[in-house]
């Protein structure tokens, strides 16, 4: 009885020896897959820093664990395509901020543009705003020059004897200043000196 028992435990072990076989081979295979699709995407996700080469480091591992899988190795090539499809996480995840830091220089770079535009159109309309004061203080004062009034022109006489180097004769020196208004807001002076020759006193 008890040779049999040990015959039968002997051929169930023999028979399931190929079904162990066959799930570490759909394992294998289906690691294999799994790694070979993030491998593509790690390829998609990016293109700067270290992801390019993770990218390739996990390609080939990938090509060893497919190796082993067609050489029969279905263990190795299950372990090897793990191995694989954790590099190329790890590419993905690297691509991943780098697109992330790559994203936040375009924003802080748009700010600064939208920002130095708006201080431009600022100071733009500050000249706009200045020149058009400037205008209107230059027309006010046009206006006043012409709505001034015309005060009419004012003389002043004044006459002074000096006596003459001659016996018995003296000048008579009259100077007479006259103000008038001029163009714009100035005035004009115009002086007049007369003199005069009477005999002495």
């Amino acid at each position: 009885m008890l040779a049999r028992g040990v015959g039968i435990s002997a051929l169930l072990a023999v028979a399931t020896l190929p079904a162990q076989a066959e799930g570490v081979g759909d394992r294998a295979k289906q690691a294999i897959a799994e790694a070979r699709g993030k491998i593509d995407a790690a390829t998609k996700a990016g293109t700067g820093g270290d992801a390019p080469g993770l990218t390739a480091r996990a390609a080939q591992t990938l090509r060893v664990a497919e190796e082993n899988y067609a050489s029969g190795d279905k263990e190795g090539a299950l372990l090897v395509a793990q191995q694989a499809s954790r590099e190329a996480d790890r590419a993905i995840g690297v691509a991943n901020v780098n697109r992330a830091e790559d994203q936040a220089v375009q924003q802080a770079d748009a700010a600064a543009t939208a920002t130095a535009a708006q201080e431009e159109a600022a100071a733009a309309n500050a000249r706009a705003t200045a020149a058009e004061q400037s205008a209107a203080i230059a027309n006010a004062q046009a206006d006043a020059i012409r709505n001034a009034p015309i005060s009419a022109p004012t003389s002043t006489t004044s006459t002074q004897r000096v006596e003459s180097s001659v016996p018995g004769q003296s000048h008579v020196v009259r100077q007479t200043t006259t103000v008038a208004p001029g163009p714009g807001l100035t005035e004009q002076k115009r002086i007049t000196t007369t003199v005069t020759t009477q005999p002495g006193g």
